[in-house]
């Protein structure tokens, strides 16, 4: 045996003994005694890249498409390390590349599509996998991915004809049915997405993703045990499963486990959607967060927004206790809670986020962050009294003699559960035409458009232009008898100055409202009326009119 074919053979033997640093030295020898072998650049570079080894990876697949520029396998592995280091751009042209070199190659063609889903580029993403299947109708695999594609683009029934496609072609292939489990979820049919899922992880106990998504449907379902247990395995099979961790904490909130529910909530910042507003702001991130227990006197921690303007206005409540630690206390806010958050007397310095005037600081802290630092335990260690002032504005005088009720039927539809929270304004139609009623609409933006939809310009006083900020619409709140909201920054704006409020919620609603119960332990002044069934808002507004006949002597009828 020759000194180069010794090498190989050892080289070959570490590789598969997973002795990886001897198997290194031996193909770096290798290459530089015969530089013209194809397969130790393959061999060489997988490795590396098993190893997250990534740029020394890229090096070796280089290295070896100058020996033979027409591989397209290498095109396809130098792909897969640009997505490992997260260049999808990158990614897309080396397959492109393999596929320009092997039209046939439908690997590489499916691995565009994986990376277009990656950019949330679904519908894109679907149309690759058609193209894929369309090289190789063997390639069954592809169904899956673009059943799920489907599914994220919204276009259920192609997604269901896809996955049972899929299914049907490979009965084994766990990954068919979590991925048709996803869309029965979406669709509101947790007990056929649960069956599923359940299915999946028949045929692979250690899916994590299945027991993960089954948690969901179990969730949805009220099946709250069953939910954490899911939860929790698929946590036990990928301790880094953010996603997971991330929707544990929600269900333990849900019961007012705060200990569990707010230490499992910290993982929202490895979630993708998190990722950006990181990057975005990394001039706060880069600095130290405030950990628990941590002594701050005398140093200058930083609060600062993050997701909705319901959010801030729900965590506001914890600075006041943040501020007895004896720190200085700055906050950065979405520049529409400027005014709002300045009303509140403990903090010594308030900017906009879109001022770029960030003070300096000694430690940041994300405002939903606050519970978990302040080592909140029950119901009881929530602040409830109204914790911003509210200034009078003689634009919204109201001197209406009638019963003055603010309206608010919508919310952000970039929000989460968008669909699940919302209702139609015409629901109210038995309000609106009341003669002891006048309504004035807090519904700024998207979903306002309903007013002259549904012929009700001349029935609701719409004031919603002089609403430029929350301390504007909280004035205007002052002056109403009543606030009825959906799940949105209203209703938490509403509570949080303690007006009387009626907040509507899906039957399995956020977290935070727990999923029994008229009484909200977040705000005293508000009632919460919730559906019986997912989906059906009906038996909520025969509750809701039933308690306005009561209380204000009327005679509403749905």
């Amino acid at each position: 045996m020759s000194q180069l074919e010794s090498l190989k053979y050892k080289a070959i033997q570490c590789h598969k003994n997973k002795q990886y640093k001897e198997a290194i030295k031996y193909y770096q020898e290798i290459v530089k005694l015969d530089n013209k072998d194809i397969a130790i650049y393959h061999n060489f570079g997988n490795l590396l890249k098993k190893l997250n080894l990534n740029k020394e990876a890229l090096q070796v697949y280089s290295m070896g498409l100058k020996q033979n520029p027409k591989d397209y396998n290498l095109y396809n592995n130098i792909g897969m390390v640009f997505e490992n280091l997260g260049d999808n751009n990158k990614a897309i042209i080396a397959y492109k590349n393999a596929v320009r070199i092997n039209p046939n190659f439908a690997k590489a063609v499916n691995n565009i599509g994986v990376v277009l889903y990656k950019q949330k580029k679904y519908d894109q993403s679907a149309e690759i996998f058609q193209i894929a299947l369309n090289v190789d109708p063997n390639y069954i695999e592809v169904y899956s991915n673009m059943g799920a594609a489907l599914n994220k683009a919204k276009r259920y029934d192609e997604s269901i004809k896809a996955l049972e496609t899929a299914i049907k072609k490979m009965p084994n292939h766990s990954g068919a049915y979590t991925n048709l489990g996803n869309v029965y979820n979406k669709l509101y049919e947790y007990k056929k997405a649960a069956k599923y899922h359940e299915k999946s992880i028949e045929l692979d106990p250690i899916g994590y993703n299945a027991y993960s998504n089954v948690g969901t449907s179990y969730k949805n379902l009220g099946f709250t045990k069953k939910a954490i247990d899911s939860y929790k395995r698929a946590c036990e099979l990928k301790p880094d499963f953010e996603n997971a961790h991330f929707d544990l904490s929600t269900v333990y909130l849900s019961i007012g486990d705060f200990v569990n529910g707010l230490k499992e909530y910290e993982w929202r910042f490895q979630k993708e959607e998190m990722k950006s507003h990181i990057i975005k702001h990394k001039h706060i991130f880069s600095h130290p967060m405030v950990k628990k227990g941590q002594n701050t006197e005398g140093k200058i921690i930083l609060v600062h927004s993050e997701q909705g303007f319901g959010d801030s206005i729900m965590y506001a409540r914890f600075l006041p206790q943040l501020k007895k630690l004896g720190c200085k206390l700055a906050v950065e806010c979405r520049d529409e809670l400027k005014t709002l958050f300045e009303s509140i007397e403990c903090l010594d310095i308030v900017v906009g986020r879109e001022e770029n005037k960030t003070p300096p600081f000694d430690f940041h802290l994300p405002i939903m962050s606050l519970p978990y630092i302040l080592d909140v335990k029950s119901f009881d260690d929530f602040p409830t009294r109204p914790y911003f002032k509210v200034q009078k504005d003689e634009q919204f005088n109201l001197k209406d003699d009638k019963i003055k009720i603010g309206l608010c039927w919508s919310a952000s539809a970039t929000g989460e559960s968008y669909d699940g929270k919302v209702f139609d304004l015409i629901n109210f139609a038995p309000l609106i035409k009341n003669s002891k009623i006048q309504i004035y609409s807090l519904q700024v933006g998207h979903g306002s458009e309903q007013i002259k939809e549904n012929g009700y310009e001349n029935d609701i006083i719409d004031l919603t232009h002089k609403l430029t900020d929350f301390s504007k619409t909280a004035s205007l709140m002052k002056e109403l008898d009543l606030v009825i909201s959906s799940d949105t920054s209203v209703a938490h704006l509403a509570g949080a100055i303690g007006v009387k409020t009626y907040t509507l919620l899906q039957k399995y609603p956020d977290w935070r409202w727990l999923n029994k119960g008229e009484e909200s332990y977040l705000y005293p002044s508000m009632k919460l009326f919730r559906q019986k069934q997912n989906r059906n808002w009906k038996s909520v507004f025969q509750s809701l009119f039933a308690k306005m006949n009561k209380e204000y002597k009327l005679k509403l009828k749905i």
